[in-house]
Order: structure tokens, then C-alpha cells, then sequence
């Protein structure tokens, strides 16, 4: 298509589900520690999203549709999960979540596509929400060509039927005693491939372990209790010191207050107060890095 006639017939506008965080079409990666509460998180976005309430505290939404694909737990461990998520809307979900249950996994190589595909055909959602990526393919999770084809399968679905993807992904463990890894477990192209990329510590931290490809309202840090299993954090200081976990993480070392003063636009006071409440975590950021 010639630039004048594509400037022409593609709208500019973005194509929101979520306004300002979610746009139709996009794929993020939640990575975090085993049992870290990825998995809970990406549940209690579904039912609020098929509930049109926003999971970060936003203005209500147009209810989404969403289909939960889990390839990890059985259909009595999701029920157990997800029957509180179901009370705490309040009477606002009105239908509009699909479960699907497969955890034996699937090989994507093996024709298993065709399975995913018809789940998704069925429920034609908004939003496909699925994983762990590893039990999507038989083979190495650490290559190229089984990542290359878990890739391909879900940018054909999110193309053909114009649904957002939300991938988990575990993180690697720590090797040579150093600190673990944010990134996703398996090939380099998991890096690569997403919007967005984030991974979600025990302590609620939520941080970006690729640069966005857009500006979005993902919030900093979250934590845990309260209606739902996870709220987001409000108070300036925790926000600050989200702030700081993250530039220390993208410099891959701890600046020094001062420096991190202007990368915040903050005041030293402020900043040494933050990791003064912080100061074993700040610790353990020696060598941070993805």
C-alpha cells in the first residue's frame, strides 16, 4: 500500500479496550517467581475486565470478553481461585468469561493450534489471557524454534480474531548466586516479541523488563489484601521507591541518591527517606540487572 493511501485508510486513533492501558491487538508478558502471584493477578484482571471494571482503578469500562485458557492447574484448583473473584464484583459480572481447561498443557507442534484456535473461535474474546509459555510446545523451551512457533500461533489468533494477548511466563532462577533474573525463562525472542513486558515481585513490585512500545498506565507497585487479591499502591513514597527499583534494574546498579534524585525529579530528602524504609531491599539491589 503506497504511504498516501495508507495514511489515508488506517486510523490513527488507538483501538482501546482499556483506554490508556490496553489497547485490541496487544501482547504483554507477566513474568514473576513460582507462586509469586502472576497467576492471580492475570485471573483477577480477567473478571474485572469481563465485569467492565477497571483492574488498576480507572473509570468503568465496556465488559470485555475474556477467555482464560490455563494450561497449569485443574478445573477444581481455577474453581477454588475463582469463585471469590466472582463474589467480589458485586453482582457486575454479567457473563462474558470463558474458561478453558487443558493442564496437560499444549504442543503446538503437534497440532494442538487447531484446539487452541477453536477454543478462541468459540468465545471470541477481547482478551486472550493463557500460559505458562513452556507447556504451549514440546521441546526446548531455551530455543528459538519452539518459541518461534508458540509466537506465531498467538500473533495469527490476535490478527485473525483481533483480541489482545496476555502471556505468563516464568523467570529463570538465579545462577552463580547471582540475583534472578526478571526477563522470561526460554528463548531470546520472548524479549523481543511483546508491547510489553513485566514481571510482578512477591513485595507487589511490578517492573518493565523491556522498554514499552507505547506509554500505558501500568501501575508501578501493588499490594496485597484488601476486595481483591491485589490493589494498587497509592502513596507517593511506595511510588517513589517503585521509581527507583526500576532505574536501578534498567542501570543494572544502584546510583547514588543524588543521581537518583534527578532521574526522579525528586528531592535527595525524599529519595534517602524511600530507601531508608526500603533499606533491606536496597541492599539486595547490588547488581540488579534482567
Amino acid at each position: 500500500m503506497e504511504l498516501s493511501e495508507f495514511l489515508d485508510h488506517v486510523p490513527p486513533e488507538p483501538d482501546w479496550l482499556v483506554p490508556g492501558l490496553l489497547e485490541r491487538q496487544d501482547r504483554m508478558i507477566l513474568t514473576g517467581p513460582e507462586g509469586g502471584g502472576k497467576s492471580t493477578l492475570l485471573r483477577q484482571m480477567a473478571i474485572q475486565l469481563a465485569s467492565g471494571i477497571h483492574p488498576f482503578g480507572g473509570p468503568e469500562l465496556r465488559p470485555l470478553r475474556v477467555l482464560l485458557y490455563d494450561l497449569e492447574n485443574t478445573s477444581r484448583q481455577i474453581h477454588r481461585k475463582i469463585s471469590p473473584l466472582h463474589t467480589a464484583t458485586e453482582g457486575r459480572y454479567k457473563g462474558g468469561m470463558f474458561i478453558a481447561v487443558r493442564s496437560e498443557g499444549l504442543d503446538l507442534s503437534e497440532g494442538d493450534g487447531q484446539i487452541l484456535e477453536a477454543e478462541v473461535a468459540a468465545a471470541k474474546p477481547d482478551l486472550l489471557i493463557t500460559g505458562p509459555a513452556y507447556k504451549m510446545v514440546a521441546g526446548d523451551p531455551t530455543e528459538e524454534g519452539p518459541a518461534r512457533l508458540v509466537a506465531s500461533w498467538l500473533d495469527k489468533i490476535r490478527t485473525k480474531y483481533g483480541c489482545a494477548v496476555f502471556l505468563e511466563a516464568h523467570s529463570p532462577h538465579a545462577s552463580n548466586g547471582g540475583k534472578r533474573p526478571i526477563r522470561p525463562y526460554g528463548a531470546s525472542l520472548w524479549l523481543r516479541w511483546p508491547e510489553f513486558g513485566l514481571h510482578i515481585g512477591e513485595n507487589g513490585q511490578l517492573q518493565h523488563w523491556r522498554g514499552q512500545r507505547d506509554e500505558r498506565d501500568w501501575p508501578a507497585v501493588l499490594m496485597r489484601g484488601g476486595k481483591w487479591p491485589w490493589t494498587p499502591v497509592t502513596r507517593e513514597r511506595d511510588l517513589l521507591w517503585a521509581r527507583i527499583v526500576d532505574y536501578c534494574t534498567q542501570l543494572m546498579e544502584r546510583p547514588s541518591v543524588r543521581e537518583l534524585a534527578k532521574l526522579t525529579s525528586t528531592s535527595v530528602g525524599s529519595v534517602q527517606r524511600a530507601i531508608d524504609e526500603h533499606r533491606n531491599e536496597w541492599d539486595a539491589l547490588e547488581g540488579t540487572g534482567p
